[in-house]
């Protein structure tokens, strides 16, 4: 009841709710109309799309439809290919749902919802024809058009009485996060301090958050959908910036008395940029920075190898976000690669083809006609959750909303529809329960009940359909359907995935891609290992929930591959030195191996530094520019495993120990 006078008292969140009761029962009525197999099946549709803001709505309705499309084509080929044959539909779908969930895991925003609708969907029709009479490519296709139907109804409705969410755009808050950045850059050469190390956590994680929502607050819009790449392309700049401000706020210029000065006016330039930038949207104007930098440079070529960096990557930002605002996608530089979580997508998998076949072979087994619903319920509740971190809590909901569900459309099939005289009255009764679910599933944290009961209860009591209802037939498959619900419950349980799992599988993940840039120091592949490290760093902060561990370990792995791709670029520069290649190529030996113990690292990279500075010292004039950057990057190496980051070291089965929930 809170959940109800909450959202009917916020304006937007009623006028979703009303959305989504108009577009399921239009939906069920032009189906109806249309004399379509399964009219329900369209209100499922719309249900499932139509709560989205309008350009997210026709993306979601896209993949709704493909994935429905190419979901029905695998049913009723795996049917048609059995030949009558259970146990060889129920293997060619526990394989299919397999890859389906595998998929969905891999994928992110709309193309996973696709590939989750395609599993779900074959689900459906091979349990429901599998064993009957009914001709599977003809039920195949009723269930395309009505699902067709349900996304026009939803988008129609939306279209008509939606309201567009008010949202700031993309490229605002893109403007927005850069200005930021360079502030950060500034603060780190004015030499703020200790509290810079927060100001990167927290700007990593408002870049990491802004990165994940990027594309979905792109939908819609074919501009924004244009310059999408090259959005993506400047967050990952702006990520290496703060590898940039790191590698500042280790520099110690309190020494440097002589050129404070500069110092300061180079402070100064970058926060004229950054203030140029909140208020206008002209061109970065970097004149200033580059010739203070120069200056910088040219008086203390110690300070050279952070400089120069910072010099490349504010030019590449300047680039990007020209381009970004002229509206000019001429990038195709792929600095962001995506990396799937193999073990989760193994985990999904396994997990998608034993609930299918347990499912399966209980109802195969026993040939009781009910127990196709508890292959039913399993195997789309198995598919449609596989994709995200948490899915048991809302499995959970889904199972109190299918109860609530089933009671409700017994009490319709068995109480009410004998007494209606035709199927809009029906339809008309039951708009009140439809709004009231409808206002469950507007509210968050209810969502997954109120879906439930609305897709469940326009499946179970098919409201428009008048014929006599057997009470053991009902109850059976109701039964059977909760059931199946409740086994893949069990199924997340049993083969658990979470948020804390996922984190540790994308901790690994940036241990091998830190190997894998130390292997593949010196070639094209350092630079792609490098990109995916970008991605598993954004991910890994997303998912940190605002802990001060996870965002360090974040920082520093990135930090440390940065580091390890210019010691592999230094093999390639005729103008490094023997003994510079030689202890470069030494520290990416190491780090091709797996680390078991940071201080034995850490004593190695101090040697390495120590060494390097007795051979500038011993010949100045002929290494002194590269040995002073070999130096930096040995002594950044060293800061970044020296530090409070635990993601270089595995921690070993049966030895974990809580990491630190506070931030």
């Amino acid at each position: 009841m809170k959940t109800l006078l909450a959202t009917l008292r916020n304006p937007m969140a009623l006028n979703i709710a009303l959305r989504l009761t108009l577009a399921s029962l239009t939906a069920m009525s032009a189906a109806t109309l249309l004399e379509l197999q399964l009219p329900w099946w369209a209100a499922m549709a719309a249900l499932m799309v139509g709560q989205p803001p309008r350009g997210l709505l026709l993306e979601r309705g896209l993949a709704q439809l493909l994935g429905t499309l190419l979901g029905a084509l695998a049913g009723a080929l795996i049917v048609s290919v059995a030949n009558g044959s259970a146990l060889i539909a129920l293997s060619g779908l526990a394989l299919w749902i397999a890859l389906c969930c595998g998929i969905a895991n891999m994928m992110r925003h709309q193309r996973a919802y696709g590939a989750a609708v395609c599993g779900l969907t074959t689900v459906v029709i091979v349990s429901l024809t599998l064993g009957t009479a009914i001709d599977p490519i003809g039920f195949a296709a009723a269930r395309a058009l009505d699902t067709i139907v349900g996304i026009v109804a939803a988008i129609g409705v939306a279209l008509l009485f939606g309201k567009r969410a008010v949202t700031q755009a993309i490229t605002t808050r893109t403007k927005s996060v850069m200005a930021t950045a360079l502030t950060l850059i500034a603060d780190a050469v004015g030499g703020v301090g200790t509290a810079m190390v927060a100001r990167e956590r927290d700007f990593l994680l408002a870049l990491a958050s802004l990165e994940a929502s990027a594309e979905d607050a792109a939908a819609g819009s074919r501009s924004a959908r244009r310059r999408l790449h090259e959005i993506n392309t400047l967050f990952a700049r702006l990520l290496d910036l703060i590898v940039v401000a790191r590698a500042i706020r280790s520099q110690d210029t309190s020494a440097l008395s002589f050129e404070r000065s500069k110092l300061l006016d180079l402070e100064m330039a970058i926060r004229a940029v950054a203030e140029t930038l909140a208020i206008s949207s002209d061109a970065l104007d970097l004149r200033a920075v580059w010739s203070v930098s120069h200056d910088l440079m040219v008086e203390n070529p110690a300070l050279s190898p952070v400089l120069m960096d910072m010099r490349d990557l504010l030019e590449r930002v300047a680039l990007g976000y020209d381009h970004l605002r002229t509206d000019t996608n001429t990038s195709r530089t792929r600095i962001v690669r995506p990396h799937p979580d193999f073990a989760g997508v193994k985990l999904a998998a396994t997990r998608g083809a034993l609930a299918t076949l347990v499912a399966g072979l209980f109802w195969i087994s026993f040939d009781w006609s009910p127990l196709r619903y508890l292959l039913l319920g399993s195997g789309i509740f198995t598919v449609l959750f596989s994709m995200i971190d948490d899915p048991a809590p809302a499995v959970r909901q889904i199972f109190l909303g299918g109860v609530a569900a089933a009671c409700a459309a017994a009490l319709w099939r068995l109480a009410i529809i004998p007494e209606v005289p035709n199927a809009l009255l029906s339809l008309m009764l039951a708009t009140p329960l439809v709004f009231c679910a409808a206002l469950v599933q507007v509210e968050r944290r209810t969502l997954f009940i109120g879906l439930a009961f609305n897709m469940l209860f326009a499946v179970l009591a098919r409201l428009v359909d008048l014929s006599d209802s057997s009470v053991k037939l009902i109850v059976a498959s109701e039964v059977m359907l909760l059931s199946g619900i409740a086994l893949s419950y069990a199924f997340y349980r049993v083969l658990p995935m979470n948020t804390d799992r996922r984190r540790e599988h994308l901790r690994s993940s940036v241990r091998k891609e830190i190997a894998a840039i130390s292997i593949r120091g010196g070639t094209e592949w350092a630079e792609r290992h490098l990109a995916r490290l970008r991605y598993l760093v954004f991910s890994l902060a997303v998912r940190s929930q605002g802990r001060v561990q996870d965002l360090e370990d974040a920082l520093s792995a990135l930090s440390l591959g940065h580091v390890l791709l210019r010691l592999g670029d230094m093999d390639a520069d005729p103008e490094v030195t023997t003994a510079d290649r030689e202890m470069a190529k030494a520290v990416l030996g190491v780090m091709q191996r797996p680390i078991h113990d940071t201080q034995d690292l850490l004593l190695l990279l101090e040697d390495y530094s120590r060494r390097n500075k007795e051979l500038l010292d011993a010949d100045a004039p002929e290494g002194k520019g590269h040995a002073s950057r070999l130096g930096w990057l040995l002594d950044r190496a060293a800061a970044e495993v020296k530090g409070p980051s635990s993601i270089f070291v595995a921690i070993a089965a049966g030895n974990r120990t809580p990491r630190s929930r506070q931030g």
